[in-house]
């Protein structure tokens, strides 16, 4: 395995972290239409491409993977870059692996939870990180500083998706009241066929509450 952490950008002496997206990777998303009822129904891009716009049967939102490209946009995420953190458990900070030498936990971090616990099984598309990522993220992020919370995690457990809904009469899409628009599915839901992906979810299991201050002792 590979351990080492891909190239690291500095903007405005903070460092960009590996799921933020550049304004050089923002595509253009296509119309939709009504997908065939033998391809499975629900929605599919007028132009989309069999191999690059599906996983596991469901369409993601379009995105490059050029990082560098342009400027950073720190309040946003890489779709496929987050997709590439959760499935290979890669620090979304440095985009280095979080398996560790003897510990095989993974550190989760949590934004706006005003002092709620990270519990057994919730759901997250925010990627782990390595504790001197996390200390870093603490000092810099703004959404961290509305309250964080985090947690060493035995096992992240794939769970479904982050996506946006279209009505399936008018395709029109049908935001929901969490930031972004996002409806969280699992991988069983039947409303899967009318979304279009943003990010990866997975169930955290085997949750251990880690210290905040332990972890900004690291930025001293």
């Amino acid at each position: 395995m590979n351990n080492r952490a891909p190239r690291q950008f500095v903007r405005q002496g903070l460092r960009v972290p590996y799921i933020a997206p550049w304004t050089g990777e923002i595509r253009e998303q296509p119309a939709l239409e009504r997908r065939h009822a033998h391809k499975g129904g629900g929605i599919a891009y007028v132009d989309e491409h069999p191999l690059h716009d599906r996983s596991a049967g469901i369409l993601w939102v379009r995105m490059g993977a050029v990082r560098g490209a342009g400027k950073p946009l720190l309040a946003s995420v890489n779709a496929p870059r987050q997709r590439q953190a959760m499935d290979r458990q890669l620090c979304q900070v440095c985009g280095g692996t979080t398996y560790g030498a003897t510990d095989r936990r993974h550190l989760f971090l949590l934004s706006e939870r005003q002092g709620k616990p990270i519990v057994e099984g919730e759901q997250t598309t925010a990627p782990p990180l390595h504790e001197s990522c996390a200390a870093e993220a603490l000092r810099d992020c703004p959404h961290l500083r509305n309250g964080a919370v985090a947690a060493r995690v035995e096992s992240p457990e794939p769970w479904g998706i982050a996506g946006m809904l279209h009505d399936p009469m008018t395709l029109a899409p049908r935001p929901s009241a969490q930031r972004g628009g996002l409806t969280l599915l699992p991988y069983t839901s039947h409303r899967l066929v009318w979304a279009v992906a943003h990010l990866d979810v997975v169930a955290l299991r085997g949750c251990a509450p880690v210290g905040l201050d332990e972890l900004l002792a690291l930025t001293v």
